[in-house]
C-alpha cells in the first residue's frame, strides 16, 4: 500500500464529497471478489473502529447534524431524541458508507438486516450488517443517495420495527458543507 501524505489524502476525501454532491453519477458497481454491495456502491468494510473514535473532532453543529473529522475521514451525524445516531462516513479513499445505532439495540456481531431510507418520496434500499462495535453498518453507498441527503427536505430511516425522522435536512447539508470546507483547509 502507498504511503500518502496527510494533505493529499484530505484533497482526495474533500474532491470525493464534493464531487458525491455535485458530480455526475456513475453506475452502480459489480461486486468483486470479497466485496460486497450496497445501496448500489461496492467495497470492503472499513467503519471507524473505537480507536480512531477517541481522534474524532466535532467542527460544527447544525441542529441535531454534527461535522467531526476523523483521523483522515469525516463523519456527518444526526442525534435522535431517543439516544439513536446516524452517520455519514466519509473515507479518505473516496468512498462512503452509513452507520446506525440505537441504545435499546442488543445486536450480534455480523446479523445483517434490511434498511431503508426514505428521502421526500424516494426509496433507497440495502442490507445493513452488525459491525464488531454493535452498530448498523452500510460500507459502499450511492452518489444517487448522498445528493438526495444533501437536498433533501425531509427523511425516514426504517429498519426492522424501527423509524427514525430527519425532519430538517438542511442541517445536514450545513454540516456536510462544513466538513467539505475542513477538508479542503487541511489540504492545503
Amino acid at each position: 500500500m502507498l504511503k500518502k501524505s496527510r494533505m493529499a489524502v484530505s484533497a482526495l476525501l474533500a474532491l470525493g464529497v464534493a464531487g458525491a454532491l455535485a458530480g455526475p453519477w456513475a453506475a452502480p458497481a459489480s461486486a468483486a471478489s470479497g466485496q460486497v454491495c450496497y445501496f448500489g456502491e461496492c467495497s470492503a468494510s472499513s467503519a471507524p473502529t473505537a480507536s480512531t473514535q477517541s481522534k474524532a473532532r466535532l467542527l460544527s453543529r447544525h441542529g441535531s447534524w454534527s461535522a467531526v473529522a476523523i483521523g483522515q475521514g469525516a463523519m456527518v451525524i444526526d442525534e435522535f431524541d431517543n439516544g439513536a445516531k446516524f452517520a455519514i462516513l466519509a473515507y479518505p479513499n473516496g468512498r462512503f458508507g452509513l452507520l446506525l445505532t440505537d441504545p435499546q439495540w442488543r445486536l450480534q456481531k455480523g446479523q445483517r438486516t434490511e434498511l431503508s431510507i426514505n428521502i421526500d418520496g424516494q426509496v433507497y434500499k440495502g442490507e445493513a450488517v452488525v459491525n464488531k462495535d454493535g452498530m448498523l453498518e452500510v460500507d459502499g453507498v450511492s452518489r444517487d443517495l448522498l445528493k438526495a441527503l444533501y437536498r433533501g427536505q425531509k427523511g425516514r430511516i426504517e429498519v426492522a420495527s424501527y423509524r427514525f425522522d430527519m425532519n430538517n435536512l438542511a442541517d445536514a447539508a450545513a454540516a456536510i458543507n462544513a466538513v467539505i470546507a475542513h477538508l479542503k483547509t487541511a489540504s492545503r
